[in-house]
């Protein structure tokens, strides 16, 4: 936290990621949600590949971790280390709040390690705890509430528990360092035996043989895979392609706006476009999910709130198991917006702008003008409130741009995200 107080205060306009395994405390998600409106900036859940997880599951039971340090070591894999080496795959560099202190295995972590690919930045390398409290409680940085219940380093629910520094994780290994993978590894013996339980488990196309030369082990960020790059016919980790990504990788793409603004119209050029390029997409389209879903429910506040829970919930569902739900909905309250976000990985969230004139002008039906003149209770960004979205992951604007160049727009930034990577179709295409 100390590092992204740091950052936010030269930028809003900086990517965070945090892992979801599916196995966090409760605590974690609130923890999310505090970050995101302190500092009004977009956070981005990457998640496991459910396929992965379910074979894993399959062979080795939801709690594999106490049977050995091996099979501890798989599901760090499958719920943490490839998903994010999957979403680092287009970075040059990533940023993290290592620090030398804090398990013997990081005593000689650089600030800049060049040799990682992406280069790994480590600002606080050298800073104590003192130093970190000190920060802390002079700018008044939210800390995670299991903190303050003595837990010393945070991770799964189920492999954490109160203690000093990284003692909470893990406590059942006697003699295995306290590490998942990402930064460091355990011991070369438990990394020998995890690629055997992988094989297992991860199709054989996600896996490569490589020999060993000093140039792969040069360029190589320290940790699994380094002894596996020094021993010849031993599967490592290839990049993985931005087609695999959004082939098995599920988001949320969230349409916001006013009545009229171009949600639905914007949004159906980025279904046909995912369609063709082979993801599985759900379309939540607001009108039709109160037709069926919320049928029954009004227009007061509270309806509508439990309206975009329901939305919510569906799309979380669909978002996990590896599918695109695509939400065009006015869902007009921010806080209920923010709540939903809170609980789906890789959430995108588009706001549709467009003046209220404008939508009077394009209203065939003349509702506009009716609620202008008083005619129409409760009818939002006229006689009941919309509040925009303060930090949204994209901006269009439907009396400036025409659809196909606000669906551009969009699709650039699932792009940055590594959501796609196959080039947005439009119809004359």
């Amino acid at each position: 936290m100390v590092l992204l107080d740091m950052a936010a205060k030269l930028s809003r306009d900086i990517g965070v990621i945090t892992l979801d395994t599916g196995r966090l405390p409760e605590e974690t998600f609130t923890m999310i949600d505090t970050v995101r409106r302190r500092y009004g900036i977009a956070i981005e859940t990457v998640t496991p590949d459910p396929a992965e997880v379910a074979s894993m599951v399959a062979r080795h039971g939801p709690n594999l971790f106490h049977d050995s340090v091996p099979q501890r070591m798989l599901c760090c894999q499958i719920r943490k280390v490839r998903p994010l080496e999957r979403r680092l795959a287009s970075f040059d560099a990533w940023v993290t709040g290592l620090r030398r202190g804090q398990n013997g295995s990081r005593a000689d972590i650089l600030r800049i390690d060049e040799t990682a690919r992406p280069v790994k930045i480590n600002p606080l390398a050298d800073w104590s705890d003192e130093e970190v409290d000190k920060y802390i409680r002079e700018n008044d940085v939210p800390l995670h509430p299991l903190y303050s219940r003595g837990y010393g380093s945070i991770g799964c629910a189920p492999c954490t528990r109160p203690g000093s520094g990284r003692d909470g994780r893990w406590w059942w290994e006697a003699d295995a360092d306290k590490e998942c993978g990402i930064h460091f590894s355990a011991n070369g013996k438990a990394e020998r035996s995890v690629d055997v339980l992988l094989r297992d488990i991860v199709a054989p196309s996600s896996l490569r043989q490589k020999p060993a030369t000093d140039e792969t082990v040069s360029d190589r960020q320290p940790g699994i895979n380094e002894i596996q790059a020094r021993t010849v016919d031993t599967p490592v980790f290839p990049p993985f392609s931005p087609r695999t990504v959004a082939t098995h990788q599920g988001f949320t793409l969230w349409f916001t706006g006013l009545s009229g603004a171009g949600k639905s119209t914007i949004s159906a050029i980025i279904e046909r476009s995912l369609r063709e390029g082979g993801a599985r997409v759900e379309v939540l389209d607001g009108d039709v999910v109160r037709t069926h879903l919320s049928k029954g429910l009004g227009f007061s506040k509270e309806d509508r709130d439990t309206n975009v829970r329901r939305i919510g919930f569906v799309a979380e569902l669909l978002s996990r198991h590896g599918a695109v739900a695509i939400v065009a909905a006015i869902s007009p309250y921010r806080a209920v917006r923010d709540e939903v976000r809170s609980r789906i990985p890789n959430f995108v969230e588009v706001y549709v702008e467009c003046p209220i004139e404008v939508l009077a002008e394009r209203d065939v039906k003349g509702l506009y003008k009716r609620a202008l003149a008083g005619e129409i209770p409760s009818f939002t960004g006229v006689s009941d409130p919309y509040e925009p979205p303060l930090a949204p992951d994209v901006v269009v604007n439907s009396s400036r741009e025409t659809p196909e160049q606000s669906a551009a727009q969009i699709w650039a930034t699932l792009e940055h995200k590594g959501l796609v990577t196959f080039p947005l179709r439009l119809a004359a295409d």
